[in-house]
């Protein structure tokens, strides 16, 4: 028995390993995958005869007798329980085990469910234990009615991996609903976003809860600022978990399925952390640059040798919680090492908004340590995108409609901020738009001052064009003649001209020459009437 990544389960159990391919939906198989690189561990011997081969595991049946906790638990993540192979008083002997260990949950999921509405009769389905078949492809639906007819209390669908939009789906007598993309180190199959909202609409329509998963790969993410994709973020799944910002966890097989949040200025945030009442938001915790690995790891072994220094910072909300605003690293630190009693600090400062919190936060960095004039300006600068809202919000209580990029000085504020010269700032933001990977990281490591990388830069533009770069140049003539419209339609889709434009005279032309700028197709119109 194990612990699980398996973001819908606490544990796995494995009585049978090994199986076969049925569709697909086992292409890219993960349970195939892990096998064979379990096979060659002497440690894990249950795996040595491969995925091909299926084999049942007595001395497995015990195990859930001793488990000291109730726990939901996925059955045979590394097989099918209703594979052929399997001998129906194999089966029998475990759910005899699940029978009689009502304080756990199970979790079983198949492919073969002529076998499963088989050996339906034969089996006792107490209320613990949850029944579900894979739902992939369209193909697949036909699985759910022979789901329906078991002997299951409990049914649910695992629509995973999702290759394809499912059009027709009939959740009649279905509990629980499982989505997610593909995953796997070797998966090329996409997860289209209408696709998933499909399969939700089916949820919603037949009011059964609704579990997204995970897009199985970045691509697949419509949002790639989802910070779900991060893997410091408490619901961090592969490709992230999100759908237009927010997540869809529920799941009536766990104990426990809220996700927890907090309301700050009229507006819920997702709750990551949570201990003796502290809470931490995304939006906060990663808000300031998070410690490289190896810092932190040496962090965490300070703490653990030497406890914290340094109290937790937090704001009380309205709602009564303790709102972690400095000291997410220590605290993450304390939360690994699993500390009971961590120092911590009330701040009493009225807060209006979330980018006054943010502010504060870079303030106060700057009061807990000695920095170079860099790393101020590279802190201070974080605080632009939150001095523009300010200034927008301002401007717009005060019914001014007025464009803030003219009356905000984003530079001078975060030059204040940072206490360093306007032109400081000014230099950096235009390093950090304009300079190659290896002046940033120079800059980063320390090896370049602001002001030396921002000389690098007007180097390179100050450069003859023949030495600036020793590619040939092909000049393309801004206006090219066409024989057709068909021909520019073509020109268009190719991308080799911006724009097509018909003249009826040839001293039309010159005019384009000497006034036009982008690539564009010419026709001239011929008018034989």
């Amino acid at each position: 028995m194990a612990e699980s990544s398996i973001e819908w389960t606490e544990k796995t159990w494995n009585p049978v390993t090994g199986c076969t391919s049925v569709g697909k939906e086992c292409d890219n198989c993960y349970a195939r995958t892990l096998t064979n690189r379990y096979k060659y561990n002497s440690k894990l011997p249950k795996y040595k005869k491969g995925f091909d081969v299926v084999v049942e595991h007595k001395s497995t049946l015990n195990e859930p007798y001793n488990w000291s906790e109730p726990r939901t638990v996925f059955v045979n993540s590394m097989s099918d329980l209703f594979h052929r192979d399997i001998s129906l008083d194999f089966i029998k002997k475990v759910f005899k085990v699940m029978n009689e260990t009502p304080q756990h949950t199970y979790q079983i999921l198949t492919k073969r469910d002529h076998i499963l509405l088989r050996y339906s009769k034969e089996l006792v389905w107490s209320d613990n234990i949850w029944m579900g078949v894979s739902v992939g492809v369209q193909s697949s639906t036909k699985r759910i009615e022979n789901l329906r007819k078991c002997g299951a209390k409990k049914k649910f669908l695992s629509v995973e991996p999702l290759i394809e939009e499912i059009t027709e789906m009939n959740l009649t007598g279905i509990d629980l609903v499982f989505v997610g993309g593909e995953s796997g180190d070797n998966s090329v199959r996409p997860m289209e976003m209408k696709w998933v909202l499909g399969v939700k609409k089916f949820c919603d329509e037949s009011n059964v809860p609704f579990f997204f998963k995970q897009w199985g790969k970045d691509r697949n993410n419509p949002d790639q600022n989802d910070p779900t994709i991060n893997k410091a973020h408490s619901y961090h799944a592969k490709g992230g978990c999100m759908i237009d910002g927010k997540l869809y966890l529920e799941n009536p097989s766990i104990k426990d399925d809220t996700t927890p949040t907090v309301n700050l200025f009229g507006q819920d945030y997702y709750i990551m952390d949570e201990h003796q009442g502290l809470v931490t938001i995304w939006e906060l915790k990663a808000y300031l640059p998070m410690m490289e690995e190896d810092l932190f790891k040496q962090l965490k072994d300070d703490i653990r040798k030497n406890g914290i220094n340094d109290p937790i910072l937090y704001y009380v909300t309205p709602d009564g919680l303790k709102l972690v605003i400095e000291g997410h690293t220590r605290l993450s630190a304390a939360l690994k090492n699993k500390l009971k009693e961590i120092p911590m600090k009330q701040v009493k400062e009225i807060f209006n908004s979330l980018d006054e919190i943010k502010l504060w936060m870079i303030r106060h960095q700057f009061q807990r340590r000695n920095m170079s004039s860099f790393e101020r300006v590279q802190l201070a600068y974080l605080s632009k995108d939150v001095i523009v809202n300010a200034a927008k919000e301002n401007l717009s209580k005060g019914g001014k409609k007025i464009n803030v990029g003219e009356s905000v000085d984003t530079n001078a504020e975060i030059a204040r901020i940072a206490n360093v010269g306007r032109t400081t700032v000014v230099r950096y933001a235009s390093v950090l738009a304009k300079a190659s990977k290896s002046v940033l990281n120079k800059l980063n490591q320390g090896e370049l001052s602001i002001s030396a990388a921002h000389s690098s830069i007007k180097e390179v533009v100050n450069l003859p064009i023949k030495e600036a770069s020793t590619k040939a140049v092909k000049k393309v003539p801004p206006v090219r003649m066409l024989d057709s419209i068909e021909k520019g339609k073509k020109l268009l889709q190719s991308g080799d001209i911006k724009a097509i434009v018909i003249v009826k005279e040839k001293s039309q032309l010159d005019m384009l020459n000497q006034k036009q700028k982008g690539k564009i197709g010419v026709f001239l119109f011929k008018d034989n009437g």
